[in-house]
C-alpha cells in the first residue's frame, strides 16, 4: 500500500456537508470513499418542521435497516467508535433554521433527535438573519441571539454558511463557542458572494473554528468544470492566511449533480430553486454541475487525499483537514 492509501485509509474522514446523502443510497457511496462520518441535511429550504420531521423519521429508518454500516453520531466518542467498528457516522445538519418555526423550544426537540449543527440561514432572510444574498446584511435579529445561546446550551454547533456576513460577525461575537463555515470557499479565489472575505475567514478562525472546503463547481472556479488543483486553490489561501488548523471539508455533494441528475432533471430543479428566491444566477450557474475533476462524486475521495500530499502537506497537516480539525471543534461544542 503506497502512502497516500495508507494516510487515507487512517484518517477520520468526515464530509460536513452532505445534501446527496439523504438522496435514495447514496450515503453508499461515502463508504466506498473511505469516509468516517459525513453530515446529512435532514431538511431543504425552505421547508419547516414538518417536512423535516419526515426526513428524519427516514433517517432513523436506514438507520435500523442498516445498523450494520450506519451509526449515529451525537458525541466525539461517537466518532472514534464509527472508526473503529468500521461503520458510517451520521450527524445529522439543518441547512437553515425554518425548521425551528420561532420557537425556541424546538431547538432541543432537534437536539435530542441527534441534530448536532445548525446552518443560521440559507442564502436569504428567515427568522434569525440575513443570508448572503440578501440586500440589506442586516445581522442577526432578537430571535437569531436567543437561537445562538440556546444551541451554545444544547451544544449545537454554529454554522454559518449561505450566512451574510454581518449576520456572521455577530453570530460569532454572541456565540461562546467557535462558529464554523460549514462548506464555503474564498472569495480571493473565485469572487462569488457565496464565497467568504478574508474578515470572516479570519473572524472564522479567531474563535476557534473551521472553514469547510466546497466542491460546488460554481464556488470554486469560474470555468464549468474545475480541477481538484482549483479546489485545493482554496486550501492553500485559508491556510496561508489563518493556518491549516482551520481548513476542514464540506463538499457539498447533492442530488443535482452531474452524475446523480438527468439533466432535465437538474434544470427543473435549478429553475425551481430560481423561481423560488432561493438561488440567485449570478451565483449559482445553471447545470450540469460537474464536481471537481477527480472527485465528482464521493466514492473518489481519497484523490483528494493525494492531491493534498502532492501540493506539499504533511500526513499530519492532510489528516487535520480530513477530520481532526472538526474534531476538535465538536470537543470544545458538544456537551
Amino acid at each position: 500500500m503506497n502512502v497516500e492509501k495508507k494516510i487515507h485509509r487512517d484518517a477520520i474522514l468526515m464530509d460536513a456537508t452532505c445534501p446527496l446523502a439523504d438522496y435514495e443510497n447514496y450515503w453508499k457511496n461515502w463508504i466506498r470513499g473511505g469516509a468516517t462520518v459525513i453530515a446529512p441535511t435532514v431538511n431543504r429550504p425552505p421547508e419547516l418542521m414538518y417536512d423535516t420531521m419526515r426526513r428524519l423519521g427516514k433517517w432513523f429508518e436506514k438507520l435500523r435497516k442498516n445498523f450494520d454500516r450506519l451509526m449515529l453520531i451525537e458525541r466525539v466518542s461517537d466518532i472514534f467508535e464509527a472508526k473503529k467498528q468500521g461503520k458510517l457516522g451520521l450527524i445529522f445538519h439543518l441547512q437553515g433554521t425554518m425548521p425551528i418555526e420561532m420557537n425556541i423550544n424546538h431547538i432541543e426537540i432537534y437536539y435530542r433527535l441527534g441534530v448536532r449543527m445548525i446552518q443560521l440561514t440559507y442564502n436569504v432572510r428567515d427568522f434569525v438573519g440575513d443570508g448572503c444574498q440578501e440586500r440589506t446584511d442586516s445581522g442577526l435579529s432578537d430571535f437569531g441571539i436567543e437561537v445562538i445561546e440556546e444551541m451554545n446550551r444544547l451544544g449545537i454547533v454554529v454554522d454559518c454558511a449561505h450566512t451574510g456576513h454581518q449576520t456572521t460577525l455577530e453570530a460569532i461575537k454572541v456565540s461562546d463557542k467557535p462558529v464554523i463555515i460549514s462548506h464555503g470557499n474564498a472569495f480571493a479565489v473565485c469572487e462569488n458572494s457565496r464565497n467568504l472575505p478574508d474578515k470572516i475567514i479570519k473572524a472564522i478562525a479567531q474563535k476557534g473554528g473551521v472553514i469547510g472546503i466546497n466542491g460546488f463547481p460554481g464556488f470554486v472556479a469560474k470555468k464549468k468544470r474545475p480541477t481538484l488543483d482549483d479546489l485545493i486553490n482554496h486550501v492553500d489561501y485559508i491556510a496561508q492566511r489563518v493556518g491549516i488548523d482551520h481548513v476542514s471539508l464540506g463538499i457539498d455533494y447533492f442530488e443535482g449533480q452531474a452524475g446523480v441528475a438527468q439533466d432535465d432533471a437538474a434544470v427543473a430543479l435549478y429553475e425551481g430553486l430560481v423561481e423560488a428566491g432561493v438561488w440567485d444566477p449570478k451565483d449559482y450557474p445553471p447545470p450540469p454541475w460537474v464536481y471537481p475533476k477527480g472527485i465528482e462524486m464521493p466514492e473518489r475521495l481519497p484523490n483528494l487525499t493525494a492531491g493534498l500530499i502532492r501540493r506539499g502537506y504533511s500526513e499530519e497537516e492532510v489528516k487535520k483537514v480530513l477530520g481532526l480539525n472538526l474534531i476538535r471543534v465538536f470537543n470544545e461544542v458538544w456537551v
